[in-house]
């Protein structure tokens, strides 16, 4: 047995919100120059020093979608990605907005939709997630570790 340690992997934390309405998510459609640009995805990003990633996941659903969570959030999971040049967490959470909830987005993104999370699921095979990665092995690892969790959230989902 040895005395060192490894060294400590170190990351940013990101938070996203799989923001309920019915039976629906909110997707937003990421602007020019963002990562991922021209993707959907969830609302979400970097959670600031000192800041719960709860309030974090708030904060950038409040300012990316202009909507909050009616209540509380539930932890759905979290997974490793590269973005932005940085090793990061992505915590995600799911929460219900109000019905009528009018979503106004940020200058970050340039659409938004409301989808069925077990079609948009449906949509992310292993050849939908190559062509979105084009080559890159973060990006194919980012996005296979969104289906991961978005399979966990579908779970969660099911069991009510």
């Amino acid at each position: 047995m040895t005395d060192e340690w490894p060294e400590p992997a170190m990351y940013a934390l990101s938070a996203v919100v799989y923001a309920e309405r019915g039976d629906e998510i909110l997707l937003l459609k990421r602007a020019e120059g963002s990562a991922l640009a021209g993707q959907f995805f969830l609302p979400g990003g970097l959670v600031e020093p000192g800041e719960l990633p709860e309030d974090g996941a708030r904060r950038e659903l409040a300012e990316e979608a202009g909507i909050e969570i009616d209540g509380e959030l539930e932890l759905v999971g979290c997974y490793p990605m590269h973005v932005y040049g940085y090793d990061m967490l992505q915590i995600s959470y799911r929460g219900t907005v109000a019905a009528g909830a009018a979503v106004t987005i940020s200058h970050e993104h340039v659409d938004q939709q409301w989808v069925k999370a077990a079609d948009m699921r449906a949509l992310m095979t292993d050849e939908v997630i190559d062509t979105i990665a084009d080559g890159d092995e973060r990006v194919l690892q980012l996005v296979r570790g969104v289906r991961t969790d978005l399979d966990r959230y579908l779970k969660r989902v099911a069991q009510g």
